[in-house]
C-alpha cells in the first residue's frame, strides 16, 4: 500500500511538474485531408531565480504533420528579468530549445511571477500560436 500511494506521489509530481498548451489547423495534404497539424509547446512547471544570476530551462514542442522551424517567445517576464539568448526559434530537426533567463542586481523580486511562453511555426502562417504559462520566482541575493 505505501507503495502504491508513493508511486502515485510521483506521477503526480511529473504530471504538474510542466505546463503544455497547443494549436491545431487543419491539413495541407490533399490526400489526407484528416490528419489535422498540430503543435505543443512544454515549459517547465516552476523556476527560481536569484537576482544578479541566471537560470536555464527548456522548451520543448512536438510537431504533427508538419515540419520546419518554430519561433519561441517569453513574455511578461518579472522587472529586471530578460532573456539572454540571441534567438529564439527551433530549427525543423530539433524539438526543444534552452533559454537563458539573466536577472538584474535590482530585479524585482516576487513569488509565483506567471510568465508566458508561445510557440509560432514560421512557415505555417495559418496555424495560431501555441500557449503555455509558467510560474517564475525571483528571490533576493
Amino acid at each position: 500500500m505505501k507503495h502504491a500511494i508513493a508511486v502515485l506521489g510521483l506521477t503526480f509530481l511529473v504530471l504538474t511538474g510542466c505546463d503544455k498548451g497547443s494549436s491545431s489547423a487543419p491539413s495541407t495534404n490533399p490526400s489526407r485531408p484528416g490528419d489535422k497539424r498540430g503543435l505543443t509547446v512544454t515549459s517547465p512547471g516552476s523556476q527560481t531565480i536569484t537576482q544578479d544570476g541566471t537560470d536555464k530551462m527548456s522548451i520543448s514542442i512536438n510537431r504533427d504533420n508538419f515540419e520546419g522551424p518554430v519561433d519561441i517567445r517569453v513574455d511578461n517576464l518579472p522587472k529586471g528579468v530578460s532573456v539572454m539568448n540571441q534567438t529564439l526559434t527551433i530549427p525543423g530537426d530539433q524539438s526543444s530549445v534552452e533559454v537563458t533567463l539573466k536577472a538584474a542586481a535590482d530585479a524585482v523580486p516576487v513569488t509565483d511571477h506567471e510568465v508566458k511562453v508561445s510557440a509560432k511555426p514560421k512557415e505555417q502562417k495559418d496555424m495560431s500560436e501555441a500557449v503555455v504559462g509558467f510560474k517564475l520566482t525571483v528571490k533576493t541575493k
